[in-house]
């Protein structure tokens, strides 16, 4: 299996922080309920084989990859804002990187006290780390 979570991880967090978004809580899977805010989930939902480049030795040699970012915000001034502020940074990381981002959706959480914006992206990743918003 092709796994490269920890460096993309490292990826989003280094981006928070340069942001000035290290008071940010991140988690690397999804947190229905967060104990503090804002925070950030982000899940890898997905990681399969990309089977038509499996060579004759049946290695694989690219998967796909899909990531799943939620983003949670109580604030009182503005946590529809504060949510796309942060969102903005993971997906700057996340295209940086070369994902392609398939959504972007606010999710009714509570809507009286905390907001939730939720987006997926989606990549193929080289057995080298090299990652392909399409296959070259």
């Amino acid at each position: 299996m092709i796994d490269y979570e920890n460096e993309i991880l490292t990826a989003i967090q280094d981006g928070l922080e340069s942001a000035g978004l290290s008071k940010v809580d991140m988690f690397d899977e999804l947190i229905l309920a967060p104990s503090k805010f804002p925070c950030v989930c982000v899940e890898e939902i997905d990681n399969y084989t990309d089977t038509s480049t499996v060579d004759s030795g049946s290695n694989e040699n690219h998967a796909i990859v899909a990531y799943e970012i939620n983003v949670y915000s109580n604030s009182t001034r503005d946590k529809r804002r504060e949510c796309k502020d942060i969102f903005a940074v993971v997906s700057d990381v996340l295209t940086h990187k070369g994902f392609m981002r398939l959504s972007a959706n606010p999710i009714n959480f509570n809507s009286a006290t905390a907001y939730r914006l939720t987006g997926r992206f989606r990549a193929v990743i080289s057995k080298e780390g090299q990652i392909y918003s399409n296959r070259r």
